[in-house]
Protein backbone atom coordinates (compact mmCIF):
# COMPACT_ATOMS: atom_id res chain seq x y z
CA UNK A 1 0.00 0.00 0.00
CA UNK A 2 1.31 3.30 -0.80
CA UNK A 3 2.54 5.59 2.24
CA UNK A 4 3.52 8.58 0.46
CA UNK A 5 0.71 11.17 -0.41
CA UNK A 6 1.08 14.79 -1.38
CA UNK A 7 -0.10 15.55 1.63
CA UNK A 8 2.55 13.50 3.80
CA UNK A 9 5.21 15.01 1.54
CA UNK A 10 3.99 18.84 2.49
CA UNK A 11 4.16 18.20 6.31
CA UNK A 12 6.32 20.19 8.33
CA UNK A 13 9.91 19.38 9.45
CA UNK A 14 10.43 18.71 12.95
CA UNK A 15 14.30 19.87 13.45
CA UNK A 16 15.33 16.23 12.32
CA UNK A 17 15.63 14.72 9.10
CA UNK A 18 12.86 12.10 8.34
CA UNK A 19 12.90 9.25 5.80
CA UNK A 20 8.99 8.51 4.00
CA UNK A 21 9.03 5.29 2.30
CA UNK A 22 5.97 4.59 -0.81
CA UNK A 23 5.97 0.61 -0.09
CA UNK A 24 6.68 -2.02 -2.21
CA UNK A 25 7.41 -5.74 -2.68
CA UNK A 26 10.71 -7.01 -1.07
CA UNK A 27 13.96 -7.52 -3.83
CA UNK A 28 11.88 -4.85 -6.03
CA UNK A 29 13.48 -2.02 -4.68
CA UNK A 30 10.85 1.35 -3.46
CA UNK A 31 10.31 5.20 -3.76
CA UNK A 32 11.66 7.02 -0.72
CA UNK A 33 11.53 11.03 0.30
CA UNK A 34 13.62 12.33 2.74
CA UNK A 35 12.64 15.24 4.49
CA UNK A 36 15.11 17.81 5.63
CA UNK A 37 14.80 21.37 6.55
CA UNK A 38 15.36 22.83 2.85
CA UNK A 39 12.65 20.42 1.73
CA UNK A 40 11.82 16.87 0.14
CA UNK A 41 13.92 15.06 -1.92
CA UNK A 42 13.20 12.00 -3.87
CA UNK A 43 15.01 8.41 -4.04
CA UNK A 44 14.97 5.12 -5.22
CA UNK A 45 16.17 2.52 -2.75
CA UNK A 46 17.27 -0.89 -3.09
CA UNK A 47 19.75 -3.61 -1.85
CA UNK A 48 22.85 -4.69 -3.48
CA UNK A 49 25.21 -7.18 -2.34
CA UNK A 50 23.10 -6.96 1.20
CA UNK A 51 24.12 -3.00 1.54
CA UNK A 52 21.26 -0.57 0.97
CA UNK A 53 21.86 1.64 -1.91
CA UNK A 54 20.26 5.02 -3.26
CA UNK A 55 19.51 6.52 -6.57
CA UNK A 56 18.29 10.65 -6.13
CA UNK A 57 15.34 11.10 -8.58
CA UNK A 58 15.25 14.70 -7.81
CA UNK A 59 13.60 16.96 -5.58
CA UNK A 60 9.26 16.82 -4.57
CA UNK A 61 7.32 20.12 -6.34
CA UNK A 62 3.69 19.53 -6.14
CA UNK A 63 3.20 21.38 -9.67
CA UNK A 64 6.80 20.05 -11.33
CA UNK A 65 7.92 22.59 -11.63
CA UNK A 66 11.11 23.04 -10.57
CA UNK A 67 10.86 19.08 -9.31
CA UNK A 68 9.34 15.95 -9.31
CA UNK A 69 5.76 15.29 -8.95
CA UNK A 70 4.90 12.25 -6.98
CA UNK A 71 3.59 10.80 -10.20
CA UNK A 72 6.97 11.54 -11.77
CA UNK A 73 9.04 9.92 -9.09
CA UNK A 74 6.77 6.82 -9.17
CA UNK A 75 7.12 6.50 -12.93
CA UNK A 76 11.13 6.43 -12.76
CA UNK A 77 11.02 4.15 -9.34
CA UNK A 78 8.91 1.99 -11.39
CA UNK A 79 11.08 2.07 -14.38
CA UNK A 80 14.15 0.93 -11.97
CA UNK A 81 12.43 -1.55 -10.46
CA UNK A 82 12.05 -3.11 -14.26
CA UNK A 83 15.71 -3.00 -14.30
CA UNK A 84 16.18 -4.73 -11.12
CA UNK A 85 14.20 -7.47 -12.00
CA UNK A 86 15.76 -8.12 -15.27
CA UNK A 87 18.83 -8.87 -13.58
CA UNK A 88 20.68 -5.79 -13.29
CA UNK A 89 21.63 -5.85 -9.44
CA UNK A 90 24.05 -2.81 -8.78
CA UNK A 91 22.36 0.08 -10.83
CA UNK A 92 24.65 2.45 -9.30
CA UNK A 93 27.67 0.07 -11.27
CA UNK A 94 24.69 -0.49 -14.33
CA UNK A 95 24.99 3.85 -14.76
CA UNK A 96 28.66 4.41 -14.04
CA UNK A 97 29.01 1.79 -17.03
CA UNK A 98 26.54 3.49 -19.49
CA UNK A 99 28.18 6.57 -18.50
CA UNK A 100 31.60 5.99 -19.48
CA UNK A 101 30.25 4.14 -22.62
CA UNK A 102 29.29 7.44 -23.39
CA UNK A 103 31.97 9.05 -22.97
CA UNK A 104 33.94 6.95 -24.84
CA UNK A 105 31.67 7.70 -27.67
CA UNK A 106 32.06 11.52 -27.05
CA UNK A 107 36.00 11.42 -26.99
CA UNK A 108 35.51 9.17 -30.17
CA UNK A 109 33.27 11.93 -31.75
CA UNK A 110 35.45 14.32 -30.52
CA UNK A 111 38.66 12.59 -31.81
CA UNK A 112 37.14 11.94 -35.79
CA UNK A 113 35.71 15.52 -35.65
CA UNK A 114 39.49 17.02 -34.75
CA UNK A 115 40.72 14.87 -37.53
CA UNK A 116 38.50 15.74 -39.80
CA UNK A 117 38.81 19.71 -39.14
CA UNK A 118 42.49 18.96 -39.37
CA UNK A 119 41.81 16.71 -42.75
CA UNK A 120 40.20 19.43 -44.02
CA UNK A 121 43.19 22.57 -43.19
CA UNK A 122 45.83 19.80 -45.19
CA UNK A 123 43.41 19.90 -47.81
CA UNK A 124 42.20 23.23 -47.48
CA UNK A 125 42.27 25.84 -50.98
CA UNK A 126 44.60 27.83 -48.14
CA UNK A 127 46.94 24.66 -48.40
CA UNK A 128 46.45 23.97 -51.70
CA UNK A 129 47.64 26.91 -52.79
CA UNK A 130 50.46 27.14 -50.57
CA UNK A 131 51.79 23.94 -52.26
CA UNK A 132 51.12 25.08 -54.88
CA UNK A 133 53.47 28.06 -54.73
CA UNK A 134 56.42 26.04 -52.92
CA UNK A 135 55.95 23.71 -56.26
CA UNK A 136 56.89 26.68 -57.75
CA UNK A 137 59.50 28.11 -55.82
CA UNK A 138 60.99 24.45 -55.86
CA UNK A 139 61.42 24.57 -59.71
CA UNK A 140 62.90 27.71 -59.28
CA UNK A 141 60.25 29.85 -61.17
CA UNK A 142 60.36 33.62 -61.38
CA UNK A 143 56.80 33.83 -60.75
CA UNK A 144 56.57 32.07 -57.68
CA UNK A 145 56.82 35.48 -55.49
CA UNK A 146 53.82 37.22 -57.52
CA UNK A 147 51.93 34.42 -57.32
CA UNK A 148 52.14 34.07 -53.51
CA UNK A 149 51.75 37.77 -53.12
CA UNK A 150 48.85 37.49 -55.23
CA UNK A 151 47.01 34.83 -53.19
CA UNK A 152 47.92 36.42 -49.94
CA UNK A 153 46.06 39.64 -50.99
CA UNK A 154 43.38 38.68 -52.89
CA UNK A 155 41.90 35.00 -51.13
CA UNK A 156 43.83 34.59 -47.88
CA UNK A 157 43.22 37.78 -46.39
CA UNK A 158 40.26 39.13 -48.86
CA UNK A 159 37.81 36.00 -47.44
CA UNK A 160 40.06 34.08 -45.15
CA UNK A 161 36.71 31.74 -44.23
CA UNK A 162 36.88 30.44 -47.83
CA UNK A 163 40.73 29.84 -47.72
CA UNK A 164 40.08 27.48 -44.75
CA UNK A 165 37.24 25.60 -46.84
CA UNK A 166 38.31 22.35 -48.06
CA UNK A 167 39.69 22.82 -51.47
CA UNK A 168 37.87 20.51 -53.03
CA UNK A 169 33.95 21.30 -52.02
CA UNK A 170 34.75 24.93 -52.74
CA UNK A 171 31.92 26.05 -55.64
CA UNK A 172 32.96 28.10 -58.88
CA UNK A 173 30.31 30.81 -57.65
CA UNK A 174 33.13 31.37 -54.60
CA UNK A 175 35.81 31.96 -57.00
CA UNK A 176 33.89 33.92 -59.27
CA UNK A 177 32.75 35.92 -56.47
CA UNK A 178 36.27 36.01 -55.69
CA UNK A 179 37.38 37.45 -59.14
CA UNK A 180 34.37 39.59 -59.56
CA UNK A 181 35.54 42.00 -56.69
CA UNK A 182 38.58 42.64 -58.34
CA UNK A 183 37.38 43.35 -61.40
CA UNK A 184 34.64 45.91 -59.55
CA UNK A 185 37.77 47.65 -58.30
CA UNK A 186 39.60 48.16 -61.40
CA UNK A 187 42.13 45.03 -60.97
CA UNK A 188 41.37 43.16 -64.18
CA UNK A 189 44.47 42.36 -64.61
CA UNK A 190 45.26 40.92 -61.13
CA UNK A 191 41.73 38.95 -61.60
CA UNK A 192 43.28 37.64 -65.01
CA UNK A 193 46.32 36.64 -63.15
CA UNK A 194 44.10 35.38 -59.96
CA UNK A 195 42.27 33.29 -62.24
CA UNK A 196 45.15 31.72 -64.24
CA UNK A 197 46.98 30.84 -60.94
CA UNK A 198 44.52 29.29 -59.31
CA UNK A 199 43.98 26.77 -62.42
CA UNK A 200 46.96 26.00 -62.33
CA UNK A 201 47.11 24.82 -58.62
CA UNK A 202 44.12 22.58 -59.61
CA UNK A 203 45.28 21.12 -62.42
CA UNK A 204 48.52 20.45 -60.39
CA UNK A 205 46.43 18.74 -57.55
CA UNK A 206 44.50 16.62 -60.57
CA UNK A 207 47.49 15.43 -62.22
CA UNK A 208 49.43 15.19 -59.17
CA UNK A 209 48.64 11.37 -58.73
CA UNK A 210 50.67 10.44 -61.98
CA UNK A 211 53.13 13.44 -62.09
CA UNK A 212 56.13 12.02 -59.86
CA UNK A 213 57.01 16.04 -60.15
CA UNK A 214 54.33 17.22 -58.10
CA UNK A 215 54.21 17.68 -54.26
CA UNK A 216 53.61 14.46 -52.86
CA UNK A 217 51.28 15.77 -49.89
CA UNK A 218 49.29 17.40 -52.65
CA UNK A 219 47.95 13.90 -53.73
CA UNK A 220 45.41 13.40 -50.51
CA UNK A 221 43.63 16.70 -51.75
CA UNK A 222 40.50 14.13 -53.51
CA UNK A 223 40.89 16.99 -56.53
CA UNK A 224 38.90 15.57 -59.30
CA UNK A 225 37.78 18.52 -61.07
CA UNK A 226 39.21 22.29 -61.59
CA UNK A 227 36.03 24.52 -60.60
CA UNK A 228 38.31 27.12 -62.66
CA UNK A 229 37.44 25.93 -66.09
CA UNK A 230 34.58 26.86 -66.17
CA UNK A 231 35.33 30.56 -65.52
CA UNK A 232 35.74 32.80 -68.82
CA UNK A 233 39.49 33.75 -69.42
CA UNK A 234 39.48 37.16 -69.08
CA UNK A 235 41.28 37.76 -71.94
CA UNK A 236 40.35 41.10 -72.03
CA UNK A 237 42.35 42.17 -69.26
CA UNK A 238 45.77 40.55 -70.81
CA UNK A 239 45.79 42.96 -73.35
CA UNK A 240 49.62 42.96 -73.73
CA UNK A 241 51.38 46.24 -73.79
CA UNK A 242 52.69 48.33 -76.86
CA UNK A 243 54.19 51.11 -75.00
CA UNK A 244 57.75 51.84 -77.16
CA UNK A 245 59.73 54.83 -76.37
CA UNK A 246 60.83 57.40 -78.98
CA UNK A 247 64.32 57.83 -79.55
CA UNK A 248 63.74 61.22 -77.88
CA UNK A 249 61.84 59.28 -74.80
CA UNK A 250 64.67 57.24 -74.81
CA UNK A 251 67.38 59.96 -74.49
CA UNK A 252 65.45 62.13 -71.41
CA UNK A 253 65.05 58.62 -69.89
CA UNK A 254 68.48 58.24 -70.51
CA UNK A 255 70.11 61.70 -69.50
CA UNK A 256 67.51 60.95 -65.78
CA UNK A 257 69.14 57.82 -65.13
CA UNK A 258 72.73 59.05 -65.44
CA UNK A 259 71.52 61.86 -63.23
CA UNK A 260 70.73 59.37 -60.32
CA UNK A 261 72.94 59.00 -57.11
CA UNK A 262 75.72 56.25 -58.27
CA UNK A 263 74.77 53.16 -56.92
CA UNK A 264 73.24 49.87 -57.95
CA UNK A 265 69.91 51.21 -58.58
CA UNK A 266 71.23 53.39 -61.32
CA UNK A 267 73.98 50.45 -62.55
CA UNK A 268 71.28 48.14 -63.08
CA UNK A 269 68.81 50.53 -65.39
CA UNK A 270 71.94 51.33 -67.65
CA UNK A 271 72.69 47.25 -67.98
CA UNK A 272 69.45 46.49 -68.87
CA UNK A 273 69.91 48.89 -71.82
CA UNK A 274 73.36 48.53 -72.69
CA UNK A 275 72.75 44.54 -72.40
CA UNK A 276 69.89 45.78 -74.96
CA UNK A 277 66.80 44.83 -72.78
CA UNK A 278 67.34 42.47 -70.30
CA UNK A 279 64.77 41.37 -68.28
CA UNK A 280 65.13 43.07 -65.08
CA UNK A 281 63.99 39.75 -62.78
CA UNK A 282 66.78 37.80 -64.37
CA UNK A 283 69.93 40.71 -63.81
CA UNK A 284 69.24 41.19 -59.85
CA UNK A 285 69.78 37.27 -59.20
CA UNK A 286 73.20 38.12 -61.46
CA UNK A 287 76.19 37.09 -58.62
CA UNK A 288 79.60 37.54 -58.54
CA UNK A 289 80.37 33.95 -59.77
CA UNK A 290 78.19 34.29 -63.27
CA UNK A 291 80.56 37.31 -64.21
CA UNK A 292 83.40 36.77 -66.16
CA UNK A 293 85.54 39.81 -66.61
CA UNK A 294 88.57 38.16 -68.63
CA UNK A 295 86.37 36.66 -71.11
CA UNK A 296 84.33 39.73 -70.64
CA UNK A 297 81.21 37.60 -70.32
CA UNK A 298 77.99 37.67 -68.15
CA UNK A 299 75.71 34.46 -67.50
CA UNK A 300 72.03 35.09 -66.82
CA UNK A 301 69.75 32.03 -66.14
CA UNK A 302 66.35 32.21 -67.68
CA UNK A 303 63.64 30.54 -65.76
CA UNK A 304 60.41 31.87 -67.77
CA UNK A 305 57.79 29.41 -69.37
CA UNK A 306 57.49 26.24 -68.14
CA UNK A 307 61.08 24.45 -68.88
CA UNK A 308 62.47 22.36 -65.75
CA UNK A 309 65.89 23.91 -66.04
CA UNK A 310 66.55 27.53 -66.52
CA UNK A 311 67.93 28.39 -69.82
CA UNK A 312 71.82 29.84 -69.56
CA UNK A 313 71.94 33.03 -71.33
CA UNK A 314 75.40 34.21 -71.85
CA UNK A 315 75.56 38.08 -72.62
CA UNK A 316 79.16 39.71 -74.20
CA UNK A 317 80.29 42.81 -72.70
CA UNK A 318 80.37 45.73 -74.46
CA UNK A 319 83.10 48.90 -72.90
CA UNK A 320 79.62 50.28 -71.38
CA UNK A 321 78.57 47.21 -69.78
CA UNK A 322 82.06 45.86 -68.91
CA UNK A 323 83.15 48.78 -67.08
CA UNK A 324 80.05 48.94 -65.16
CA UNK A 325 80.11 45.43 -63.75
CA UNK A 326 83.48 45.97 -62.92
CA UNK A 327 83.02 48.33 -60.69
CA UNK A 328 79.98 46.27 -58.84
CA UNK A 329 82.30 42.84 -58.67
CA UNK A 330 84.82 44.80 -56.94
CA UNK A 331 82.26 45.91 -54.39
CA UNK A 332 80.55 42.83 -53.89
CA UNK A 333 84.15 40.77 -53.53
CA UNK A 334 84.18 42.78 -50.50
CA UNK A 335 81.07 40.84 -49.31
CA UNK A 336 82.48 37.40 -48.78
CA UNK A 337 80.89 34.07 -49.63
CA UNK A 338 76.91 34.22 -47.96
CA UNK A 339 75.51 32.29 -45.10
CA UNK A 340 74.39 29.50 -47.53
CA UNK A 341 77.37 29.24 -49.42
CA UNK A 342 76.54 31.18 -52.78
CA UNK A 343 78.43 33.68 -54.28
CA UNK A 344 77.85 37.65 -53.40
CA UNK A 345 75.34 39.10 -55.66
CA UNK A 346 75.96 41.21 -58.18
CA UNK A 347 73.30 43.61 -57.32
CA UNK A 348 72.96 44.23 -53.54
CA UNK A 349 72.95 46.98 -50.77
CA UNK A 350 74.34 45.63 -47.79
CA UNK A 351 75.73 42.66 -49.78
CA UNK A 352 73.06 39.87 -48.63
CA UNK A 353 69.60 41.44 -49.73
CA UNK A 354 68.37 41.94 -53.30
CA UNK A 355 67.75 44.93 -54.69
CA UNK A 356 63.89 44.53 -55.08
CA UNK A 357 62.33 44.29 -58.83
CA UNK A 358 60.22 46.32 -56.94
CA UNK A 359 62.13 49.39 -55.75
CA UNK A 360 63.57 49.19 -59.80
CA UNK A 361 59.88 49.94 -60.87
CA UNK A 362 59.35 52.12 -58.61
CA UNK A 363 62.39 54.16 -59.99
CA UNK A 364 61.20 54.13 -62.99
CA UNK A 365 57.86 54.92 -62.41
CA UNK A 366 59.24 58.18 -60.32
CA UNK A 367 61.11 59.20 -63.36
CA UNK A 368 58.46 58.69 -66.16
CA UNK A 369 56.26 60.69 -63.47
CA UNK A 370 58.98 63.61 -63.72
CA UNK A 371 59.07 63.40 -67.41
CA UNK A 372 55.44 63.34 -68.30
CA UNK A 373 54.91 66.82 -66.06
CA UNK A 374 57.79 68.33 -67.74
CA UNK A 375 56.17 67.44 -71.02
CA UNK A 376 59.39 65.05 -72.57
CA UNK A 377 57.24 61.90 -72.64
CA UNK A 378 53.95 62.13 -74.71
CA UNK A 379 52.93 58.88 -72.55
CA UNK A 380 53.62 56.90 -69.24
CA UNK A 381 55.84 54.52 -69.43
CA UNK A 382 56.90 51.21 -66.96
CA UNK A 383 60.09 49.47 -66.33
CA UNK A 384 58.44 46.51 -68.58
CA UNK A 385 58.17 49.33 -71.42
CA UNK A 386 62.18 49.54 -71.72
CA UNK A 387 62.41 45.67 -73.26
CA UNK A 388 59.97 46.11 -75.63
CA UNK A 389 61.75 49.47 -76.72
CA UNK A 390 65.29 47.78 -77.20
CA UNK A 391 63.94 45.14 -78.91
CA UNK A 392 62.28 47.41 -80.92
CA UNK A 393 65.02 49.54 -81.75
CA UNK A 394 67.29 46.67 -82.48
CA UNK A 395 65.10 45.52 -84.86
CA UNK A 396 65.40 49.39 -86.40
CA UNK A 397 68.94 48.96 -86.39
CA UNK A 398 68.79 45.71 -88.71
CA UNK A 399 69.66 43.45 -86.51
CA UNK A 400 68.67 39.99 -87.29
CA UNK A 401 65.46 38.45 -85.88
CA UNK A 402 67.71 35.49 -84.72
CA UNK A 403 69.88 37.18 -82.94
CA UNK A 404 67.41 39.67 -81.28
CA UNK A 405 66.14 36.48 -79.38
CA UNK A 406 69.36 35.81 -79.08
CA UNK A 407 69.91 38.53 -77.00
CA UNK A 408 66.66 38.56 -75.16
CA UNK A 409 66.70 34.84 -75.05
CA UNK A 410 63.26 34.49 -76.23
CA UNK A 411 61.53 32.76 -79.10
CA UNK A 412 63.94 29.84 -78.53
CA UNK A 413 61.79 27.01 -78.09
CA UNK A 414 61.25 25.58 -81.14
CA UNK A 415 62.27 22.07 -82.67
CA UNK A 416 65.47 23.62 -84.16
CA UNK A 417 66.69 25.82 -81.43
CA UNK A 418 66.06 22.90 -78.20
CA UNK A 419 67.53 20.15 -80.21
CA UNK A 420 69.89 21.56 -83.11
CA UNK A 421 71.22 24.08 -83.05
CA UNK A 422 73.79 24.76 -80.61
CA UNK A 423 75.47 28.17 -82.15
CA UNK A 424 76.13 30.40 -78.98
CA UNK A 425 75.60 33.29 -81.17
CA UNK A 426 78.72 35.28 -79.44
CA UNK A 427 80.23 36.83 -82.16
CA UNK A 428 76.82 38.28 -83.77
CA UNK A 429 75.52 39.41 -80.32
CA UNK A 430 78.89 41.28 -79.52
CA UNK A 431 78.51 42.93 -82.66
CA UNK A 432 74.79 43.75 -82.22
CA UNK A 433 75.45 45.09 -78.70
CA UNK A 434 78.51 46.98 -79.44
CA UNK A 435 76.13 48.72 -82.78
CA UNK A 436 73.78 48.94 -80.07
CA UNK A 437 76.41 51.00 -77.74
CA UNK A 438 77.55 53.41 -80.81
CA UNK A 439 72.96 54.08 -80.85
CA UNK A 440 72.88 54.99 -77.78
CA UNK A 441 75.88 56.69 -77.38
CA UNK A 442 74.73 58.95 -80.16
CA UNK A 443 70.88 59.79 -77.91
CA UNK A 444 73.93 61.48 -75.44
CA UNK A 445 76.23 63.61 -77.78
CA UNK A 446 77.93 66.22 -76.13
CA UNK A 447 76.41 68.89 -78.72
CA UNK A 448 73.47 68.21 -76.84
CA UNK A 449 71.68 70.59 -75.11
CA UNK A 450 71.96 69.37 -71.75
CA UNK A 451 69.02 68.52 -69.05
CA UNK A 452 68.42 69.76 -66.30
CA UNK A 453 68.45 66.36 -63.99
CA UNK A 454 64.92 65.52 -62.58
CA UNK A 455 64.65 65.15 -58.79
CA UNK A 456 63.57 61.15 -58.75
CA UNK A 457 62.81 59.63 -54.94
Amino acid sequence: MADLTDRTLRKKWSGKDEWLSDGGSRGAGRLVAKLTATGVTFYYQYYCAGRRRFLQIGPYDAKGERGKTLLQARDQAQEWSVLLRSGVSDLHGFYEDQEAERQKHRKAAKRVAAEAEEAAKRSSLRQLLLAYVSHLERLKKQSAPDVRRIFKLHVFDADPALADQKASDIRVDDFVGLLTNLIHVDKGRTAAKLRSYLGAAYSLAIRAKTDPDAPVGIRTFGISTNPITSIGALSKYNRPRDRVLSASELRKFLEQVLALEEGVKRDVLLLALYLGGQRPAQLLRARLTDLDLSAKTLTLRDEKGARSQPRIHVLPLTKSAHDILQRLATRSSGFGAQEDGKSPPLFTTFGKQLLRLETLSATVAEIAREMTKAGEVTEHFQLRDLRRTCETMLASLRIPLEVRGQLQSHGLGGVQARHYDRHGYMDEKLEALQKWERYLAKLLKPDEKKVVALRVK
